[in-house]
């Protein structure tokens, strides 16, 4: 499924009524939850520079919204629903696997990101296909770009079924995801790192439920 581009001029974008649905393992009504480390990527954005933001999952109203204060883009990649990823790995090779997952991000070639969202989604992925996304997104991604994820304290630790929207800068606002929970390919922080090259591990903050939440700087520049 291509990405969703949407420019955000500056004003604000009026929000739609949030879903409801309830699923096994996800709360059943939208909730917040503090981020210690988000504002850490915020504050070092500079407002008066168009900022490019990537981010794993559909365009919630309240993340549209908190972006309108900026001059920005933003690209939506519904990866969670691409058929590609329910076959993973499949019967592709390294270099195919790669091309595959570029043709589902469908991210202009001229787009280069200053923000990466990526919330649990390597968690979601087979530890090949991690591999394999890093280095399809990596011609996109700006030297220093920074980026946020949630990797896991220990390979046990359980992840709920759904989204993260951005409702303020220290608040994330959480969801259920739509359809049944995706197999779970969990990751810690060194395996993350491992997977990852084109992104260091800047911070990490442990949380109560056992996840760790980390901000990232694309490799090659200092944090």
């Amino acid at each position: 499924m291509p990405g969703e581009p949407l420019n955000i001029p500056g004003h604000r974008v009026p929000a739609s009524a949030p879903g409801n649905d309830p699923l096994r393992g996800a709360q059943a009504v939208p909730c917040t939850q503090q981020s210690l480390l988000f504002p850490e990527l915020i504050k070092r954005i500079d407002p008066g520079r168009r900022l490019t933001v990537f981010e794993i999952g559909s365009a919630l109203p309240e993340t549209v919204e908190y972006f309108s204060q900026f001059r920005c883009r933003l690209h939506f990649a519904s990866m969670f629903a691409d058929p590609l990823l329910e076959r993973q790995p499949g019967d592709l090779g390294d270099e195919e696997l790669v091309a595959a997952l570029s043709d589902a991000l469908g991210i202009p070639a001229s787009t280069r990101f200053d923000l990466c969202l990526f919330w649990d989604f390597p968690n979601y992925l087979e530890d090949r296909v991690l591999r394999a996304f890093d280095k399809a997104l990596r011609p996109f991604v700006r030297r220093g770009a920074r980026g946020h994820a949630f990797a896991l304290r220990t390979l046990d630790t359980g992840l709920l079924n759904q989204r993260y929207g951005v409702d303020q800068s220290h608040m994330l606002r959480i969801r259920p995801r739509h359809g049944p929970p995706m197999r779970c390919y969990p990751k810690t922080q060194a395996t993350l790192v491992n997977l990852m090259p084109g992104f260091d591990v800047n911070q990490g903050m442990l949380l109560p439920d056992g996840r760790l939440e980390v901000i990232m700087t694309a490799s090659g520049d200092e944090a």
